[in-house]
């Protein structure tokens, strides 16, 4: 039902507009570089620059800890938000993350919405790339009334991988926003996007402390009956209504992910040659994820720029309602990486789902004083009251959890100069754990939430009027999770994240803009196990440093139809495996990018090309369960986008 509701709104609203349009295809003039404010990360359409984002933050996902924000509004995701739902997100994390209402360890992406855009726009962009992928998006804002705007977007993609599989991908995003006073704004939203024909690309986990061989891109190593299908849907409504010295802000959301049918293709025990004895399709079906979170604000503010004050009292909530498990293991036996070994497609039959019922309530409140020009002060404390409870139906097994922590965060600027701000906080949170991995014996169970506790120091400097520095120390704490030698996901022990990260961004000159940025990290593991020796010191997947730079150079101060971009990324060696005597080389990859602006009809146009990973290099990434998979090699991205 809710699957039909959303293609009805979605064609509707199209209709309504005439025609079918994306969620935020990018416009002529959008430029993530040119626009970045620092190097933490950030993004615009599929562009993205910066150290970090949704999927690694100081070395941990915020997203996966449940610290996503829509409009600065808690929000429980289920998946990765549609990039055509979204017009970009902002990392909050150190200094960005000051004057920030309740920030959070692992660090804060904040969502901005297509349904909230600007300016009337109607914007066509067509794709191609690797292997003869596409993509196609149009875009529309209209106004349709004096204090009433409507969204409307769709997308068609079609891709083909480098692992030899493909990928199919359509998206439908809707939304209003009703300007009832001046800054007040009220907005609605959905997306449906659905993902199939997607073929599972193979996991390899090395026999020893040695790597996987090469294997040649293009060459089909999955299974032709291994495609994955799921859907995603998200409906919402945010508020934020000025009254005087009072505000009140609030947004309630749902989100849902069914996964149809699902395929993980897991090579065990790989020999250094390629070859393994133990290749396991794990298969599952009718898995749904589901969730309601919302946020209500009451914001008080007095005071002067001399000595400002606000007082923030916030209802944080959700439910989640997640079904699981029942999967079918299909045991292949020998095969290898080196060539397509197709099989037959089994029978498949799946056994009972278990199921994860979860709530949590925060209540929270929040102290901020500034002034301007010297410094700034945050303070916040927040109780919640958590449950969980999972039934695993093959056993017969309940087990439920509940928690009342108490979290508080400090945070404060001090401005020395006009030039010159330091900053410092400390926060305790309270956070999610990621889902147990495809190669775990409880496969796609979650634990209980965890506490966690961050504090950084740092300071920011104006190198110029539009550059500006920022350099920062951090330590983040919390239980780590991962696999035992039972091949059950389970804390281990303690991480500890201690790092340093810089960022340099700004505008050099008229038509140069900058985006440097560089993170050490000593992540570290203690407990009974690192103790005994049962595994490493270090975090499988962890890393010791990255290092980002971009450029974007437009001739004659900014004038000219042209600009060149190029982009580097310089990772450290990666630990491969729990033992820590198995490391991924280090990696250094090169894109280089030109725009051509031009009038096409008495339209904007733009010409984009970009020449992905120039250098070709090829390397190895390692997620935290220990998951081999090879980058991308060098291919040409030929985009055309036109506002119409």
């Amino acid at each position: 039902m809710t699957r039909t509701i959303a293609w009805i709104w979605g064609t509707a609203c199209l209709a309504g507009l005439a025609l079918p349009s994306t969620a935020w295809a990018q416009r002529v003039t959008d430029n993530v570089i040119a626009n970045a404010s620092d190097a933490f990360g950030e993004s615009v359409g599929t562009e993205r620059v910066g150290l970090y984002g949704v999927d690694d933050v100081r070395g941990f996902s915020p997203v996966d800890a449940g610290n996503a924000r829509i409009e600065g509004l808690y929000f429980a995701p289920v998946d990765r938000l549609p990039v055509r739902l979204v017009r970009g997100n902002k990392v909050r994390v150190g200094i960005t993350a000051q004057r920030y209402p309740f920030p959070a360890p692992t660090g804060i992406v904040d969502y901005d919405l297509s349904a909230t855009g600007g300016a009337d726009q109607l914007t066509l962009g067509l794709e191609t790339g690797q292997f003869g992928s596409v993509w196609a998006n149009l875009d529309a804002q209209v106004t349709l009334a004096r204090d009433l705007r409507g969204y409307a977007g769709a997308t068609l993609r079609r891709v083909r991988r480098l692992d030899g599989g493909d990928n199919k991908t359509d998206i439908v995003s809707s939304g209003l926003a009703w300007t009832p006073y001046a800054g007040a704004s009220v907005a609605v939203f959905q997306s449906f996007s659905r993902s199939y024909d997607d073929d599972a690309a193979p996991s390899i986990f090395p026999a020893g402390d040695f790597l996987p061989p090469s294997i040649r891109r293009r060459e089909r190593i999955g299974q032709t009956w291994a495609e994955r299908d799921n859907t995603h849907e998200i409906f919402g409504a945010l508020a934020k209504l000025p009254l005087g010295a009072w505000a009140i802000e609030a947004g309630l959301f749902r989100a849902e992910r069914r996964v149809d049918a699902g395929f993980t293709d897991l090579f065990v025990n790989t020999r250094a040659d390629g070859t393994t004895p133990d290749r396991v399709i794990v298969a599952d079906a009718n898995n749904r994820d589901l969730a309601l979170s919302g946020e209500v604000r009451v914001v008080r503010a007095f005071g002067d720029a001399a000595l400002a004050h606000r007082v923030t009292l916030s209802l944080r909530g959700r439910t989640g309602d997640r079904r699981f498990g029942g999967v079918q293991r299909i045991a292949l036996g020998e095969s290898s990486l080196n060539f397509s070994d197709q099989r037959p497609r089994p029978v498949l039959t799946f056994g009972a789902d278990d199921t994860d019922k979860s709530s949590q309530a925060t209540v929270g409140l929040g102290y901020s004083l500034a002034s301007a020009g010297r410094f700034s002060l945050d303070l916040g404390l927040s109780g919640s009251r958590y449950r969980k409870t999972v039934r695993f139906a093959s056993s017969g097994l309940v087990t439920a959890a509940s928690d009342r922590p108490v979290t508080a965060s400090v945070t404060g600027s001090l401005i020395l100069s006009p030039a010159l701000t330091l900053y410092g906080g400390y926060v305790r949170g309270f956070e999610e754990v990621s889902v147990a991995p495809a190669n775990a014996a409880n496969r796609g169970a979650v634990p209980p939430a965890i506490r966690t506790r961050q504090t950084d120091v740092g300071l920011r400097y104006a190198v110029t009027p539009t550059v500006s520095l920022v350099a920062g120390l951090f330590e983040i704490s919390k239980p780590y999770y991962n696999l035992d030698d039972q091949a059950v996901y389970r804390q281990l022990g303690l991480s500890s994240n201690r790092g340093l990260e810089m960022s340099l961004a700004g505008t050099l000159r008229p038509g140069l803009s900058v985006v440097l940025g560089n993170v050490l990290i000593d992540a570290r593991i203690s407990g009974a196990l690192v103790d005994n020796g049962s595994i490493g010191a270090r975090p499988v997947g962890s890393i010791k440093r990255r290092t980002i730079a971009s450029f974007d150079w437009r001739p004659d101060g900014g004038e000219s139809p042209l600009s060149f971009d190029v982009s580097a990324e310089g990772l450290s060696s990666r630990v491969g495996n729990a033992s820590n005597r198995l490391l991924a080389p280090p990696r250094e990859s090169v894109d280089i990018g030109l725009r051509y602006r031009f009038a096409l009809a008495k339209a904007p146009a733009l010409l984009r090309l970009q020449l992905a990973n120039a250098l070709d290099d090829y390397g190895w990434q390692v997620a935290p369960n220990g998951a081999f998979t090879y980058s991308q090699g060098r291919r040409l991205y030929v985009e055309l986008r036109v506002d119409l």
